[in-house]
C-alpha cells in the first residue's frame, strides 16, 4: 500500500513538473512571439544647411544606401501594416508591412507650415496593397492601418526603424556604440583566430 502511495505521489509530481515547465514555455513563447521586432530601415544623416540633411537609407538586402534630401529637425516613417491576430502571431505568423513614405518634420508647427517639404515614396518598385497578400487568409487580420515612427534627427546617431506585431518604431544608437561594438567583435574574431591576422615570416 505504502509502495502505491509513493509512486502516486511521484506520478503526481512528474505531472505537476511537466505542466509547470510547459506553462513557463509557453508564458515564454507567448511574449517572444508578441513583442518581435525586426528591423526593416537604418538611417544617418549629415548636414548640408540650416534645418536640411542628406538622410541616407539602407533597406534589407541593399548594399548601397539611398540617398534623399530631408527638411526639419525630425523625420518620419509611413508604412501601411496589418496587424494579425495575437493568436496567429503566437504561432508563428507575423504582422505584414509596405515601407511607403520617408520625409523630413518640424517639431515646431509654424516652421512644419512654412518650412520647406519634401516627401518621398519608398514603394514605388511596389504595386496593390499588403492585405491583398493575406486575401486567402483573411481570419488572421486582426486590422490594417497606417503605422508612422518620427524622432528627433541627430548627426551623431544611427536610427534603426523596427517592424514590431502592432506597428514601427525607431531606436537611435551613437555612431560611436556602433564603431566600438564592431571593434569589439573584430577583436574577439583576432583572438578566437589569432592565426587569420598574425604576420607570416
Amino acid at each position: 500500500m505504502k509502495i502505491r502511495v509513493v509512486r502516486i505521489s511521484l506520478f503526481a509530481i512528474v505531472l505537476l513538473s511537466v505542466a509547470l515547465a510547459l506553462s513557463i514555455f509557453g508564458i515564454v513563447l507567448t511574449y517572444t512571439r508578441l513583442t518581435d521586432e525586426v528591423p526593416v530601415a537604418t538611417v544617418t544623416f549629415e548636414p548640408v544647411g540650416k534645418e536640411e540633411f542628406n538622410a541616407y537609407l539602407r533597406l534589407p538586402g541593399e548594399d548601397i544606401p539611398r540617398k534623399y534630401v530631408i527638411y526639419g529637425d525630425q523625420f518620419r516613417m509611413d508604412a501601411q501594416f496589418v496587424k494579425l491576430k495575437p493568436w496567429a502571431n503566437i504561432l508563428g505568423m507575423d504582422a505584414r508591412y509596405r515601407l511607403e513614405r520617408l520625409e523630413g518634420r518640424f517639431s515646431d508647427i509654424e516652421a512644419q507650415n512654412s518650412g520647406q517639404h519634401r516627401a518621398y515614396n519608398l514603394a514605388s518598385k511596389y504595386s496593390g496593397s499588403v492585405s491583398s497578400w493575406l486575401v486567402p487568409w483573411n481570419f488572421l487580420v486582426d486590422a490594417e492601418y497606417g503605422s508612422s515612427t518620427y524622432t528627433d534627427i541627430s548627426t551623431q546617431d544611427v536610427y534603426t526603424v523596427y517592424r514590431s506585431q502592432f506597428g514601427l518604431l525607431v531606436r537611435a544608437v551613437p555612431v560611436a556604440d556602433k564603431a566600438d561594438k564592431a571593434g569589439m567583435i573584430d577583436g574577439l574574431f583576432r583572438w578566437l583566430w589569432p592565426g587569420d591576422t598574425a604576420p607570416k615570416g
